[in-house]
């Protein structure tokens, strides 16, 4: 089934002059598997878009959507990032579908099915 794949990304990004400089990036991915090449038959599409502000000079807001064409669902990702010397401190909030289908590599468990929160303490030495 999976002799022929073919997987197209076309995207954009730009940082427009919005308070501290609102970047937005958009992309979208078609991947395709058939046993002939080009056929298209097993397809998924994605749309992503994902929007970062600089709050301060060590506060980031980070927000990132897919959506998938086939199975009408979103997957959205909320991420807030306060930077010191050494240490980050991230508090994250997820909104996905319980049944995740988002394409990754490997049988890795996935860790932001359904909704929740995870804060992250990091230290950089």
């Amino acid at each position: 089934m999976f002799t022929n794949q073919e997987i197209l990304n076309l995207g954009t990004d730009n940082t427009y002059s919005i308070g501290n400089g609102l970047n937005v990036v958009f992309e979208q991915l078609l991947l395709s598997y058939d046993q002939r090449a080009l056929a298209f038959s097993q397809s998924i599409s994605f749309t992503g878009l994902s929007l970062s502000y600089p709050i301060s000079t060590i506060d980031n807001l980070n927000v990132i959507s897919y959506y998938d064409w086939a199975n009408k669902t979103s997957y959205n990702f909320l991420n807030l990032k306060r930077q010191f010397n050494k240490i980050s401190f991230y508090i994250m909030a997820f909104w996905n579908p319980i049944n995740y289908q988002l394409p990754q590599q490997g049988n890795s468990a996935n860790y932001y099915s359904g909704k929740g929160i995870q804060l992250m303490l990091v230290f950089n030495h």
